[in-house]
């Protein structure tokens, strides 16, 4: 059962990864190391002409994530990995270590700085003594990046593991430094057989601290980018969302420059949003438009 467990997460890192980024600010709580956390409305939202607005920059601060994770450099959409790639190569290594101890009752503190930091720094891990559940601290870890530079990373992860590593669940609130670039990222891994997910919290582009899961992507910079995904409003709760018209990015302010997508909410009810150009967008609910500006 551990094998194909340890198979899924190394693909799902190499094919799927969704980042958070940001550091602290308005709009939701942080911690360690000042990644974003969510703490905001976790039901779905009714989509309302009250609430449009909110709702659609959500969805522009949700398409924004989704361009900015690694899902679009490794679909080939994008010609650099971000930051939340280097990240996520830890991922495989740390199944892999659980994997590899099969001792039934192991110390609740184990260095694994061998298995996790191959630069230099530390990784240790603080375990109950199956090693089902535990907290790995990163100090100053090292990680070779293939091409002579060096990623470091420091924060936690916190998994839960069943015993046979059928299921494994990773919580990483890390900073990642790379190439001059840092980032705070908060981002959940959960794997149960050959199924894993990623929840992501995020910073949006009103300052206010975002959720986002169960991502899809297709496109190009040229032609637009197809975005599925679920996002979560802190004050209104989530909806889906689905692309009708390609959305293009290239505003200095990060929004969307065009393209339309589709919100779906409670009861049926929903919106679509077009970004009409870098300053302002137009919501139709039950037929009647209403234009904003960013």
């Amino acid at each position: 059962m551990k094998r194909p467990l340890l198979f899924s997460i190394s693909v799902f890192c190499t094919i799927l990864l969704l980042q958070a980024c940001g550091g602290g600010g308005g709009g939701g709580d942080t911690t360690l190391n000042n990644a974003p956390v969510y703490s905001g409305v976790t039901t779905q939202a009714r989509v309302e002409t009250t609430n449009s607005e909110d709702l659609s920059t959500a969805a522009a601060s949700g398409a924004l994530q989704v361009l900015a994770s690694d899902a679009a450099s490794v679909f080939s959409l994008r010609s650099a990995p971000s930051l939340e790639h280097k990240l996520l190569e830890i991922a495989p290594l740390i199944s892999q270590w659980l994997k590899s101890d099969d001792t039934a009752y192991a110390a609740k503190l184990t260095d694994v700085s061998a298995d996790l930091c191959n630069a230099g720094g530390s990784a240790i891990a603080d375990t109950n003594d199956a090693e089902t559940v535990g907290t790995i601290t990163l100090t100053n870890c090292a990680r070779h990046d293939g091409t002579g530079g060096i990623i470091l990373l420091n924060g936690v992860v916190d998994y839960t593991a069943a015993a046979d590593l059928s299921s494994l669940t990773m919580v990483f609130r890390v900073t990642v430094t790379y190439a001059g670039e840092s980032e705070s990222i908060n981002m959940t891994i959960a794997c149960i057989g050959s199924s894993c997910t990623v929840t992501s919290d995020f910073l949006g582009v009103d300052d206010r601290v975002y959720r986002i899961t169960g991502i899809s992507l297709s496109g190009s910079e040229t032609s637009g980018f197809y975005i599925s995904a679920t996002i979560y409003d802190p004050d209104h709760g989530y909806v889906a969302m689905t692309t009708s018209s390609p959305v293009t990015f290239g505003c200095p302010t990060g929004v969307p420059g065009s393209g339309v997508v589709t919100l779906s909410g409670a009861a049926g009810t929903f919106a679509t949003v077009s970004f009409d150009s870098c300053s302002a967008y137009t919501v139709t609910i039950e037929g009647v438009g209403y234009l904003f500006n960013w």
